[in-house]
């Protein structure tokens, strides 16, 4: 009872969902937020659903994608499984997940070199984000490079490995 009472008054950085310790830090050691200046709020903790509306998924052109990010959608609700995730931290990956949604809907089947180079950098800008938000609540995620592995499609549109970019925030982090 204890646990669950002090897990619900967790603190979180309202910049990026960091979860912060005893509350004494300055700054947010994930994103450099001035926790001092109110960039600290309670975090409401709750075993939310991360997942994208079957009408993004429909609106996708190219089926590998859609499934794709509902594979990845589930993948992430398997690594939450038995944690106590705070509701914004779910609902800003939700957010995410649908707008890299968006972002793929025009892409042809077979013609991702086709697309131009902002738009390859808005998905890779907003494939980046989701796997950071991931990190911020499941860290060991980084060891646990299965739940990413759904995205591995997503290496076509923006030139690199989805994996490689887990293990490039990985280890900043670290350092």
């Amino acid at each position: 009872f204890i646990r669950l009472f002090f897990t619900y008054l967790m603190n979180f950085c309202s910049e990026c969902g960091q979860q912060l310790t005893a509350g004494t830090e300055k700054f947010c050691p994930n994103c450099g937020q001035d926790l001092k200046k109110g960039g600290v709020r309670g975090g409401e903790v709750g075993s939310g659903t991360i997942n994208v509306s079957q009408q993004e998924l429909a609106n996708i052109q190219d089926l590998e994608y859609a499934k794709a990010l509902k594979d990845f959608s589930e993948s992430i609700n398997q690594g939450f499984k038995g944690r106590q995730i705070p509701e914004e931290q779910v609902k800003s990956i939700n957010t995410s997940l649908e707008e890299l949604a968006k972002e793929v809907q025009g892409v042809k089947p077979g013609r991702e070199e086709q697309i131009d180079y902002p738009r390859q950098l808005n998905i890779e800008s907003k494939t980046v984000s989701i796997v950071q938000k991931i990190l911020n609540v499941l860290p060991d995620a980084a060891e646990t490079a299965d739940i990413f592995t759904p995205l591995a499609p997503f290496s076509k549109l923006i030139g690199k490995g989805v994996s490689q970019i887990v293990e490039d925030i990985a280890m900043r982090r670290k350092l």
